[in-house]
């Protein structure tokens, strides 16, 4: 019994405002004590609850007890409280009216005689002939409603033709860099397949979303102008899309291109020692050659007069012919000892030595966004921009 009377009263007290659970101790709990108006000024919590023993004490103003007592005198505190709250009953007092209210007076009823107004009647009763109206010149039709003049021609706009024309310069730069996009696109995710039919379809990919991309930025600048604003993100969120696959695929293309040119300087620095060992060779053979060797020219106008007088069995045609050999080995090798000296020096015809070396590594990145921007941003500016231009020209 006695744990249920203190059940009750903790439950009591929590319903008047004290927090049990404020305190991470289970047998005392401090509070702000309201018991008296001292405790109530100073706002201290020095209210002390014994939830084991159901006491509670306060040093300041001395009230200790029960539970049970504390929730009567908190009862009693918050009575007081709501007598403190009402407001004031008004005194009132009566007042003696000195005269007394008039009564209303209701006016006299007077009979009347009724008799009817006189009724006049003012409109001609004769007969008339019927009046005939002709019309004058300014009853006609054509003065009435005179034709509609024709149209006036309106003065040159310069500004609206300087729009337009800047409209189809930019509409025209944004497609080529959309082709050049496109291109790149196909190439790079082409060459990421090995199978020529699965590389086609992945190239036209890449050419798909460079379209999406500038179309895509076309519909939102074109809804957004229109305040459509739903339809505008939306057709943002594809144009982004788009522009992000393209931006990867140009990048990968440039990327290529530039690996490419780095492994053709390697391959062209090997290229160069092999024809320096090519030329040390070939000049090694032409001093094999006999310097005081004839011309083949000279030789060819020798053998040929030989030939014609009939001495092809003596000696002399036969040491010519093998000296005409030597000669077309010499400028063979003369030959083939200046082109590799043209190569070496970046002026041959192959060129395979200088043409790596003088190419330019693009920044991959860097060209691949600017090429997007151009075609995705001056596409869309210079269609929106015809579209205002002349769909509000219409509507007016």
């Amino acid at each position: 019994m006695a744990d249920e009377r203190l059940l009750q009263a903790i439950q009591q007290l929590e319903e008047l405002g004290v927090d049990f659970e404020s305190s991470q101790d289970d047998t005392e709990v401090r509070t702000l004590c309201d018991l008296t108006p001292d405790c109530r000024e100073g706002g201290e919590s020095s209210l002390i609850l014994n939830r084991r023993q159901g006491t509670f004490h306060c040093p300041n103003c001395g009230s200790e007890g029960s539970f049970a007592e504390l929730v009567r005198l908190k009862e009693d505190v918050r009575r007081q409280r709501i007598q403190e709250m009402q407001p004031l009953p008004l005194h009132a007092e009566v007042i003696e009216e000195s005269d007394a209210p008039v009564p209303a007076v209701r006016p006299q009823v007077q009979d009347a005689e009724f008799t009817p107004a006189p009724r006049k009647v003012r409109r001609n009763l004769a007969k008339h002939e019927a009046k005939v109206k002709t019309l004058g010149e300014a009853d006609k039709l054509e003065e009435r409603f005179p034709h509609l003049k024709p149209k006036e021609k309106k003065p040159f706009n310069g500004e609206k033709f300087i729009i337009s024309l800047l409209a189809l310069v930019f509409l025209t730069a944004g497609l080529a860099a959309a082709a050049l996009s496109g291109f790149a696109n196909y190439q790079a995710f082409s060459s990421s397949v090995a199978d020529p039919l699965q590389s086609g379809i992945w190239g036209w990919t890449g050419v798909i979303a460079a379209v999406i991309s500038f179309g895509g930025f076309t519909f939102f600048y074109w809804h957004t102008a229109n305040h459509r604003m739903k339809e505008g993100w939306r057709a943002l969120i594809f144009a982004l899309a788009g522009m992000g696959t393209s931006i990867i695929g140009t990048e990968r293309f440039i990327a290529a291109n530039n690996t490419a040119a780095a492994e053709e300087v390697v391959r062209a620095d090997a290229n160069r020692s092999v024809l320096e060992s090519q030329i040390a060779d070939w000049r090694r053979q032409l001093e094999g050659i006999p310097p005081e060797t004839r011309s083949v020219e000279g030789l060819e106008a020798y053998l040929s007069e030989v030939e014609r007088v009939g001495r092809t069995e003596q000696k002399p045609y036969r040491d010519a012919q093998n000296e005409l050999g030597l000669a077309k080995r010499r400028d063979e090798l003369q030959a083939k000892i200046e082109a590799a000296n043209a190569e070496l020096l970046g002026s041959g015809e192959g060129n395979i030595l200088t043409e790596a070396q003088t190419r330019t590594n693009l920044p991959s990145w860097f060209f691949a966004l600017m090429l997007e921007a151009f075609s995705s941003q001056g596409t869309s500016i210079g269609l929106v921009a015809l579209l205002i231009l002349y769909g509000r020209r219409k509507q007016a």
